[in-house]
């Protein structure tokens, strides 16, 4: 959705506002529109409920919306009832029918919109090849995980992963084996990763991951693991592909600066590349690099040459 538009806007300061938020002032909203109802009945404030119709359904999901355009359906009819005679039961319950549908078709409708409006909006965030963050999303996602974890003092662990030899099976096999193996490699970083783990595709081959870990010992042991259970996805797929990481442990008390930490991440993942592919080199930020610690490098033996 464009934001510069009104509506793009008042779409994206609706995203920035938590649940608890949106609720306080659609109730207040609706509370203020009720009142004006009740006072002036002449007048007919009822239309402005359907602003609120819309912030519910857009901010709080499909349930929420219903629920809030009914209610505002009843309270719309409760102004006629004090303004004229009694109305017949059958009338009423008709008003109040009608009203239901009105609304309730506002609020499909807008249901239906932010139903699209995510759906692009996740398209757009992806590498449409792997499913991944695209490299756009990734490093601005990245860069804020990272700001966020130096206000809580969390460790973090960051992860800069290129496959070995990728670009002989392009040569050899052709596109499609290359695309098989960036859908497998993928799929595989995915399925031992947690959902709040940060996980983008960079490059052709180069993958980028951010995790968060309880300790400078543990993130060092989370990455050995990362990378042996990546080498055995490779080694299950049809061409000899392997991958070389380099990672950077992140701690509570180190300068978090996203780009260069991923830097580091880069020039570790190049040195385990140029001691001889298939391996993992960790350091750790913090440092100035002449006294930057750097954990020994692991090599897995490859699964075929």
């Amino acid at each position: 959705m464009n934001s510069h538009l009104p509506v793009g806007r008042l779409a994206g300061y609706l995203e920035a506002l938590s649940r608890e938020k949106i609720w306080l002032a659609i109730v207040a909203a609706t509370g203020a529109v009720a009142a004006l109802d009740h006072a002036v009945p002449a007048v007919g404030f009822a239309p402005l409920y359907m602003p609120i119709i819309c912030g519910a359904a857009w901010g709080l999901g499909a349930r929420e919306g219903y629920f809030v355009a009914v209610i505002a359906a009843i309270l719309a009819v409760l102004p006629g009832l004090q303004a004229g005679p009694p109305a017949a039961p059958s009338i009423l319950a008709l008003r109040v029918l009608i009203r239901i549908v009105t609304f309730a078709f506002l609020a499909a409708t807008i249901i239906s919109f932010r139903r699209s409006y995510d759906r692009e909006r996740f398209h757009a965030h992806r590498d449409r090849m792997t499913g991944t963050l695209n490299k756009e999303v990734f490093q601005g996602r990245c860069a804020a995980a990272i700001e966020d974890a130096a206000h809580t003092g969390q460790t973090l662990l960051l992860v800069i992963l290129d496959l070995d030899d990728f670009k002989a099976v392009n040569n050899r096999d052709g596109h499609q084996a290359g695309d098989e193996v960036l859908r497998t490699f993928a799929k595989g970083v995915s399925s031992i990763m947690r959902r709040e783990d940060l996980i983008g595709r960079i490059g052709g081959d180069e993958f980028s991951l951010l995790v968060r870990v309880p300790s400078i010992a543990e993130g060092q042991s989370f990455a050995h693991d990362i990378h042996a259970r990546l080498t055995t996805v490779l080694a299950g797929s049809r061409y000899a592909v392997t991958c070389s990481m380099g990672a950077v442990l992140i701690p509570s008390d180190a300068p978090r600066n996203a780009d260069e930490l991923m830097h580091l991440a880069d020039q570790a993942m190049y040195r385990a590349k140029q001691t001889g592919k298939n391996a993992v080199e960790i350091t750790r930020a913090g440092h100035p690099p002449a006294l930057r610690p750097v954990f020994a490098t692991a090599r897995l033996r490859k699964g075929r040459t």
